[in-house]
């Protein structure tokens, strides 16, 4: 299914809930999408992965991760196939995508990442290759940063151009539209030790 077939079915009723943050268009965001219970198993689970550290180029991040169905090696321009999902993210896929009107099986790439204390991620828009993008947090909060692609390198830009909101953990949201195209985003040095689950769509079959 293309990316953008998958985005005109989205809930257009699900909103941020009891959450106010200033947010752009295309973001939406869900607190307590799983249980205490349901975080613990999932991180359980996810520790008996074998996350690798995240490396840019010749960079290494302080973050580790690892890739399901599809995944992005930089210094090249494609995708390639990563290992198939593990049965204990499927039911979880199968949530999301019901909870935002997106077919669940085309969800086809999943990558979950490991946030030790101080890991940031900088600024930054997903490879075009993916397209609607979803991200599950567990373990601790994190904020998460907007910025507009047009402004990004402008020397005017200032802090009330930043637009943020406060991700809980096991809160679910959805990146797509505006949000996904218009805009970077970028996490600050987490404060405390954190997974999140993040499941995106292909704009097309490689």
């Amino acid at each position: 299914m293309a990316y953008y077939n998958v985005m005109r079915g989205i809930n257009k009723n699900l909103s941020f809930f009891e959450s106010g943050a200033k947010i752009p268009d295309g973001f939406i965001y869900q607190p307590n999408f799983i249980s205490q219970t349901e975080e613990q198993e999932l991180i359980r689970e996810i520790q008996k992965l074998e996350l690798a550290p995240f490396k840019y180029y010749q960079f290494t991040a302080k973050r580790r991760t690892v890739s399901f169905g599809w995944q992005y090696e930089f210094g090249t321009s494609e995708i390639t196939r990563a290992p198939d999902m593990p049965g204990f993210l499927l039911p979880l896929r199968t949530r999301a995508g019901t909870l935002f009107s997106i077919d669940p099986k085309s969800l086809k790439q999943i990558s979950i990442v490991e946030y030790s204390t101080g890991s940031p991620i900088g600024w930054h828009r997903d490879i075009p290759q993916f397209g609607v993008v979803v991200g599950i947090s567990l373990g601790a909060p994190c904020r998460m940063r907007f910025r507009k692609i047009d402004r990004a390198r402008s020397k005017n830009l200032n802090r009330a151009e930043i637009l943020s909101i406060e991700l809980e953990p096991r809160s679910i949201y959805l990146m797509s539209g505006a949000s996904r195209e218009s805009w970077q985003h970028s996490i600050p040095p987490v404060k405390e030790f954190r997974y999140s689950i993040m499941m995106r769509t292909l704009r097309v079959d490689p």
